[in-house]
């Protein structure tokens, strides 16, 4: 009997659409005969690269067959996917667009591809939702991940793409939790200029920093200011069973659904494991505004 293929999954940390990853990741694995190993960085690069070498460097232990990572840092572990494909252990990128795969599969027969939600699609995407919203123009307080984040630095990137340039952005600056948005706002709040009726519509890179906005709001002293903030539309970005039931219940005015990159990714490097093949290059899941852009209103 043929031994399960080893496969180490490396996430940067365990926020709502992380969390949904490891369940997908694990449900896919079974699914597919893989022996899954789940590791999570906790938003460090170093602790991720480090977690990585150790199995890569490991004596006592037969090498994985792949490694499928999602890196903390824009610079997408170059390093770490070199010596792993010289060890003989594929390399697959869950959502960061790195420009390292195509030597990568040049010079092997390993499976080496990205699997991505297509981060600069789901920016513009939320820029189209503000224009909608917002067609003459606003102030918009844009809760954005680190700047050291690929995701975070091409979701701005689209969403700069297709706002309006008369719509002006206040951005802050997050970990990719609800409880660091809540933080930062708190801070931000401190400010005497921070005042709600200078702002329009409240947006966060994921849905979760849209809701630690909220919270922060909601510990406002001023009720005049408190009820001000949050009677503003909220925007957000993550999969269905997360964001859906936050706009129906108005917690968000709007939405960019996408998908988890796991099960896509697993499949593809399952059967490029049993069929010595190598998948695309590059594969974006899709993405989409909910509610559409033409039914998207301000008004209940």
């Amino acid at each position: 009997m043929n031994k399960r293929p080893r496969v180490v999954v490396s996430l940067p940390n365990d926020n709502a659409y992380q969390h949904e990853q490891g369940l997908v990741a694990k449900s896919a694995a079974a699914v597919l005969g893989l022996d899954l190993t789940l590791l999570q960085a906790n938003d460090d690069s170093i602790t991720q690269s480090q977690q990585l070498l150790e199995i890569i460097q490991a004596r006592s232990d037969a090498p994985p067959a792949a490694f499928l990572v999602e890196p903390v840092t824009s610079t997408g572990l170059r390093k770490v996917a070199e010596a792993a494909v010289a060890q003989g252990i594929g390399w697959v990128v869950s959502n960061s667009d790195v420009d390292y795969v195509p030597q990568l599969r040049k010079n092997s027969r390993l499976p080496v591809f990205i699997v991505t939600q297509g981060q600069f699609e789901i920016g513009r995407l939320q820029g189209k939702q503000f224009s909608t919203l917002l067609p003459q123009g606003g102030q918009v307080l844009y809760l954005a991940g680190p700047s050291m984040s690929s995701v975070a630095a091409q979701r701005l990137d689209g969403m700069e793409s297709s706002r309006p340039r008369s719509l002006q952005l206040t951005v802050l600056r997050s970990k990719w939790s609800e409880a660091s948005a809540q933080q930062s706002v708190s801070a931000w709040l401190r400010l005497a200029t921070s005042r709600a009726e200078k702002y329009n519509l409240v947006a966060g890179q994921t849905h979760e920093l849209a809701i630690g906005a909220r919270k922060a709001f909601q510990d406002i002293g001023d009720l005049d200011q408190q009820r001000r903030w949050l009677e503003l539309p909220f925007l957000g970005i993550g999969v269905a069973s997360q964001v859906k039931p936050l706009v129906e219940s108005r917690t968000l005015a709007a939405a960019v659904i996408t998908s988890v990159t796991m099960e896509i990714a697993l499949r593809l490097l399952a059967h490029s494991l049993e069929s010595q093949s190598h998948p695309p290059e590059c594969t974006v899941v899709e993405v989409s505004s909910f509610p559409e852009l033409e039914k998207l209103t301000l008004n209940p």
